[in-house]
């Protein structure tokens, strides 16, 4: 490996194993570690500092046909299916909105329906009476007198007259007998 003497000294110093010198500043670093260890301990103590983790702005549900997609942000939610050009998602439309839309055209006609209609209200009824009371007999309305049942009568009999002629007429041409 070696051919000659010459050549081993020139090889020697490149293969003698290296002297180790100690560097300037070990003593005044290895002075400060017991300080460092100190300091850093309770730091270390504390656990490592947790990386903040925020949700995806876009969630997704299973529905028939597809999948709802929900904004987080914005809270707009869409309906993703395949179509025949591939995945589409479209904006499901906000009932809320429809719904308080209805309830402020409803509630501004109301109020036009209560300026238009500015009667006073009819006074409200009295109490009910307790169970085994009886009203005081001035509250109770006058009954009709016999001239106005004598009317009523004469008209009842009219109409019925009147009917019954005409249902006989109705079934005389076909020869069914008379009432």
């Amino acid at each position: 490996m070696f051919r000659s003497a010459a050549h081993l000294r020139f090889l020697a110093p490149r293969l003698a194993p290296p002297r180790f010198a100690p560097p300037r500043f070990a003593l005044p670093a290895l002075a400060l570690c017991p300080l460092l260890l100190a300091v850093a301990g309770p730091a270390a103590a504390q656990g490592p500092v947790p990386a903040e983790t925020t949700a995806p702005r876009f969630s997704f549900a299973p529905v028939d046909g597809g999948a709802l997609k929900l904004d987080r942000e914005t809270g707009r939610v869409s309906l993703c299916a395949k179509g025949p050009t591939g995945f589409a998602c479209e904006a499901v439309p906000d009932t809320r909105d429809a719904y308080e839309a209805e309830i402020a055209r409803l509630q501004s006609e109301l109020d036009r329906l209560r300026r238009a209609d500015a009667r006073p209200l009819p006074p409200p009824l009295p109490p009910p009476l307790p169970p085994g009371t009886l009203p005081p007999p001035a509250a109770t309305p006058p009954g009709p007198d016999t001239m106005d049942l004598d009317r009523a009568l004469a008209y009842a009999e009219r109409f019925y007259r009147r009917l019954k002629s005409m249902i006989d007429e109705l079934r005389a041409p076909s020869g069914q007998e008379r009432m």
